[in-house]
């Protein structure tokens, strides 16, 4: 273990084991042969400051210390784990590019920030807003530029910084004209809707470039699923795949996920579902390398979904990543969390998964020699 004193912040980390843990989940990521799948126990523990969001949006030393307080707390908990720490810039809002096309956000307390209103009422407005931004001076980019200096110099570059959440193209075009509104274009006007959703990619396009070049892409992960940076290509965060028709979404928003992926590498594909078993084409249609192991019929998330999706993701070829537990209630909110047994856990494993579990520090050792027992058989799995 060591210790980086920069300033006011100490932060600890075991260089070694992260050096080991970006490795392993690199060479899995690109299906390589490893040592041991990865796994990734969080222990709920720790002393981390209690900041709000408005209270770290306002003042950077109190988001640097809330971030290196919890990289710290996780470390000291458990540290055999294939946790990876990184700057996550989910507080800056599902805003923050659509600011730079002139949006305004709306900060509170408790979640992150959120614009008021539309700059277009329909897709007739598409000249209201710029055909290109430009982070080092529109919107909230020169805010996101400045925090992430401020803290990669607090930890002398040893912690990196994500990408901001960019959402997906259609997310982005939520953010700029009501979804109802887009919904029709799509029918109405689809050859304007393809023109949004151009200059909202290249918007994605010129965040994430930017990025690059202010902190240097050894310093910035675009993949937050497994974020080792310069590897492992870009998450899409394509939270409205479930929203409009699988024709639709494959119509309209497949040719710019790909787009994405084809410059920064195929990656992760998140979305908060429910997308399973209805919109299943539409998400590897994409052609992701992973995806999350989330929400999946209506509110819920049945042992037989879980199962299923595990078999139609595996021909497809595509990782999952998350924790492989289930409930029977229609509400993922209030359901009891169920555990597969070993056969069924094994059988997730196999085809890949980066498999997330935590709770108690205790039991962390313990659920790490499991997980490792279990899939020892699958390590080279793809040779």
């Amino acid at each position: 273990m060591e210790t980086i004193i920069k300033g006011r912040y100490t932060l600890k980390i075991d260089r070694e084991r992260i050096a080991e843990a970006r490795e392993r989940v690199t060479r899995y990521y690109s299906k390589q042969k490893v040592d041991r799948l990865p796994f990734m126990y969080h222990a709920s523990v720790g002393d981390i400051p209690n900041y709000n969001q408005r209270e770290i949006l306002e003042d950077t030393d109190k988001l640097i210390e809330q971030n290196i307080a919890r990289i710290n707390a996780q470390t000291e908990a458990f540290a055999d784990t294939d946790f990876l720490p990184y700057l996550d810039l989910a507080f800056l809002g599902q805003g923050f590019i659509p600011s730079m096309f002139g949006a305004e956000q709306y900060t509170v307390e408790y979640a992150p920030p959120f614009i008021k209103g539309r700059l277009m009422k329909n897709i007739y407005e598409l000249d209201k807003i710029p055909t290109r931004i430009n982070p080092e001076t529109d919107g909230w980019g020169p805010n996101m530029k400045d925090i992430c200096e401020k803290f990669l110099d607090a930890t002398n570059c040893e912690i990196p910084v994500a990408v901001s959440d960019h959402q997906s193209p259609y997310g982005i075009a939520t953010k700029i004209i009501e979804n109802e509104e887009l919904m029709m274009a799509m029918y109405d006007e689809p050859e304007l809707v393809h023109k949004l959703f151009d200059i909202v990619t290249t918007g994605i396009e010129d965040t994430i470039d930017a990025m690059l070049k202010w902190f240097g892409k050894e310093n910035v992960v675009t993949n937050v699923s497994v974020p080792v940076p310069e590897q492992n290509g870009l998450i899409i965060w394509d939270d409205y795949i479930s929203v409009i028709t699988p024709e639709l979404h494959m119509e309209f928003c497949q040719p710019y996920n790909r787009r994405l992926y084809d410059k920064y590498g195929r990656g992760h594909l998140h979305t908060c579902g429910p997308y399973f078993p209805g919109y299943i084409d539409a998400c590897l249609a994409c052609n992701p390398v992973s995806m999350d192991i989330t929400i999946m019929r209506g509110m819920a998330r049945y042992k037989d979904d879980l199962l299923e999706f595990r078999r139609v993701t595996k021909e497809a070829g595509v990782i999952l990543k998350g924790s492989p537990i289930y409930t029977t209630s229609e509400s993922v909110c209030s359901g009891t969390w169920e555990r597969l047994s070993d056969e069924e856990l094994h059988y997730m494993a196999d085809g890949g998964l980066f498999c997330i579990d935590g709770g108690v520090k205790e039991d962390g050792a313990e659920r790490t020699k499991h997980w490792h027992k279990l899939t020892r058989d699958l390590v080279n799995v793809w040779d």
